[in-house]
């Protein structure tokens, strides 16, 4: 349950200590801290608080246990589980319009008064700066074509990393991440999660009775609806004034995007004025009447909308509109974000240096390497050399005494063969020492001693 800018509602908690488990707790969000209790009585203290400015919003991964969120810092972590997906996104935006509110985000879930407001002192303008850059993005010729522009849906997953990165204060690149239909996706989304409508619901009743009038009348109820108009806080008429210019432009080019008026009116009409008496009959039987009333404005708006209504309300930050506690919390809160980031400049820095250090260490190792190689690569060309050296030295002996060519050695001769034929040129082969040496010698036979230089056969 959402009451101005409380949040109650039952959550599961995540214990600390040893054995983690999720217990029941009744949550309240008010201000800029989450306390949870036991019970919701609203008698019993608080089991804890928990402070929300800086804190970063981390949704996890969707489980059988539940749908789960993180609040954590560099200190602290709390996680918490809810029953719907639905529930998780409203606990989120509602935690976020706290936690990032103050650097500048938070505008899902925040009213354009406040967003404004906040966005103002971080430099903004008259008009929440993701309706701005949304429009200008795509106030452009060729998306203007675009078939089905706010009625075909866009990429779910680029739209959730878009709002996350608005609502944490970042100024996401559009042209680099978004597409026709994502940012029209976009644009609707943050739309639908304004607490209220851009029109405040207490003026509800005064714009539907105005079709009457206007039905009778068209320039006296042109009269009656520009004098409601000004009834709208300045914030919110500049941010009707904008759309309603940029949604006349859309129309015409309804023959390329087929979105005419009644079809702009349709998709638009809920989100820039509604009941929020949670009355369904009365829904029903008024949304003729709360479509009607936007395309009034859409065709009307140069006459509706003056453009130096927004010079008139063009002024500095009305400091006595915002409540001296809030604007005290605002300067803490900035302080705030001035030490975190001063903490990280240190850690990044720290990070430099240990990656400085591991470069040198690497460019050590690879000189190391490299002189190791150079003195291998020295090794081998010293053995080169010798080899070189002897490879010379072999070459310059065998050019200065050649060595003398050896004839080959004569096929072997079995004794037999000896003794037959005898020796050629008159060698010693068939000498009597070469016969006693071959031929056996019988012990019975008496042994006959040859003449010197004769071949005895055998």
């Amino acid at each position: 349950m959402s009451m101005a800018n409380i949040t109650t509602g039952w959550l599961k908690k995540e214990t600390h200590g040893a054995l983690r488990r999720f217990e029941r707790r009744w949550v309240v969000v008010s201000g800029n801290s989450l306390s949870y209790y036991k019970r919701d009585d609203n008698i019993s203290a608080p089991l804890g608080i928990i402070d929300l400015p800086g804190k970063k919003i981390i949704q996890c991964p969707d489980t059988d246990h539940g749908y789960k969120f993180e609040l954590t810092d560099k200190d602290s972590s709390f996680n918490f589980s809810c029953e719907t997906k639905t529930e998780r996104e409203k606990w989120v935006d509602a935690i976020s319009c706290i936690s990032y509110g103050p650097f500048g985000g938070g505008m899902f879930g925040s009213s354009i008064e406040i967003t404004v407001k906040r966005e103002k002192l971080h430099g903004g303008r008259n008009i929440p700066k993701i309706i701005s850059q949304c429009i200008g993005y795509l106030d452009n010729s060729f998306r203007l074509k675009e078939n089905g522009i706010f009625r075909l849906p866009g990429n779910e997953k680029t739209v959730k990393q878009l709002k996350m990165e608005f609502q944490e204060g970042m100024e996401p690149n559009l042209e680099a991440k978004g597409d026709t239909h994502t940012i029209g996706s976009l644009l609707k989304l943050y739309l639908r999660s304004l607490p209220d409508s851009v029109i405040p619901s207490s003026l509800y009743e005064d714009f539907v009775a105005i079709i009457l009038t206007y039905e009778l009348n068209q320039k006296e109820g042109l009269n009656e609806l520009r004098y409601l108009l000004n009834k709208v806080p300045c914030s919110a008429f500049n941010t009707i004034r904008r759309l309603c210019e940029f949604l006349y432009k859309v129309q015409t080019y309804s023959d390329s995007n087929r979105m005419d008026l009644n079809n702009l009116a349709i998709v638009f009409s809920p989100t820039i004025l509604k009941n929020n008496s949670g009355n369904l009959d009365l829904e029903m039987r008024d949304m003729q009447k709360l479509k009607k009333v936007t395309e009034i404005m859409i065709l009307n708006y140069e006459s509706l909308f003056p453009n130096d209504k927004v010079e008139e309300d063009q002024e500095d930050l009305d400091l006595e509109i915002i409540d001296p506690e809030e604007l005290k919390n605002l300067y803490t809160v900035k302080m705030i974000k001035y030490q975190v980031q001063a903490r990280e400049i240190v850690a990044k820095d720290k990070e430099i240096e240990d990656l400085r250090a591991q470069l040198a260490q690497s460019q050590c190792t690879v000189e190391q390497q490299q002189c190791t190689m150079l003195e291998q690569q020295n090794k081998i060309d010293h053995l080169e050399g010798i080899v070189q050296r002897l490879q010379v030295q072999e070459n310059s002996d065998g050019s200065a005494t050649p060595p003398k060519p050896t004839s080959p050695l004569p096929p072997p001769r079995s004794a037999n063969t000896v003794l037959k034929g005898g020796s050629k040129n008159g060698d010693m082969i068939g000498s009597p020492q070469l016969r006693r040496r071959t031929q056996p010698v019988s012990k019975d036979r008496p042994v006959v001693k040859p003449r010197p230089g004769t071949i005895c056969n055998p």
